[in-house]
């Protein structure tokens, strides 16, 4: 091979003699280049493929990455929506106790539009409260069973005297020795048979907060003068004793010791707990409420416990 200054011989030697070739060196100078473009080019291409390669595995990688994340949301939403819904249910449930509470203790049904916990809050308060002026306070009927409200709080013409008089009580037709039953928790402050200014053989009940009662006309009696009786308790038997045309019961509520009419009382209950502030306006009841709401306040909420838990007996 011999160089010229611009131009290239190249000589191929073989058994039958010498070849010579003249390769210009521009042309050469152009395959030179050109290889190593293509060189370059193809290098570059694998590099570019491996670094694809590489970031496809990546991809790949955090695509299952993903898939399986959000393979687990899905199951975590199941879940959740299974205790979300088992919640509502029971949310519902609650809410329908709730609202059977507050019908039982006559909270007004307003109260739905508070939340479920401020319902409840209202319904332990108010129902604690209200169990303890049920308990204290006369209220229901003294006879679980009688034939007729003979006569009514208010002026009457005397059956005996027929001439007219205020009847300070209520009176039930019943049979004789009709159970009759206390109307609240309180003391016998006195139990004697006999004329007794036409009451007859009679029970006078003391109760908490100036209240009184009385069980007139009776056939006999099962407590003592001082004894403590809970609502409920049986202290006498319907009799016709006394300034009586007949077999009843006289029961009267007084207040400081002024008679009230024990009507609006006997109809008292959990339900209706509101009404007999509108009926019976010969109480202060608003005095009275703030008296109870203080005591409950300063009396540890297992005392208060106590004192209910004696049980209540609705007539």
């Amino acid at each position: 091979m011999k160089y010229s200054k611009e131009r290239l011989i190249l000589m191929v030697s073989s058994p039958y003699g010498h070849k010579y070739y003249n390769i210009n060196l521009l042309f050469k100078h152009i395959i030179f280049y050109f290889v190593t473009f293509v060189g370059a080019v193809i290098f570059f291409i694998l590099v570019v493929l491996h670094t694809f390669a590489s970031e496809i595995s990546d991809i790949e990688y955090k695509y299952n990455y993903i898939q399986n994340q959000y393979q687990n949301l899905i199951n975590k939403h199941i879940d959740l929506s299974a205790q979300i819904s088992n919640k509502k249910e029971e949310t519902m449930l609650v809410a329908d106790k709730i609202e059977e509470l507050e019908g039982v203790i006559g909270i007004s049904n307003n109260n739905n539009n508070y939340g479920l916990k401020s319902r409840v809050e209202i319904a332990s308060i108010t129902g604690l409260q209200k169990l303890f002026i049920m308990k204290f306070f006369p209220n229901g009927y003294p006879l679980n069973t009688y034939k007729r409200i003979s006569s009514p709080y208010g002026y009457r013409i005397h059956p005996l005297s027929n001439t007219k008089e205020m009847h300070t009580g209520t009176d039930l037709a019943a049979d004789v020795d009709t159970p009759v039953y206390a109307t609240a928790d309180g003391v016998v402050d006195f139990a004697k048979s006999g004329w007794n200014g036409g009451y007859g053989t009679i029970v006078k009940l003391d109760h908490f907060f100036g209240f009184k009662t009385y069980y007139a006309h009776l056939n006999s009696i099962v407590v003592n003068r001082g004894d403590f009786v809970r609502k409920g308790q049986l202290v006498a038997y319907v009799g016709n004793t006394g300034a009586s045309s007949g077999y009843h019961l006289h029961y009267e509520v007084r207040f400081l010791g002024s008679h009230i009419d024990s009507k609006n009382f006997m109809d008292w209950n959990m339900s209706n707990f509101d009404k007999i502030f509108d009926k019976e306006k010969n109480v202060a009841w608003q005095s009275l409420l703030m008296t109870i709401n203080n005591l409950m306040q300063q009396t540890p909420m297992e005392q208060q416990l106590l004192l209910l838990g004696q049980g209540l007996r609705v007539n």
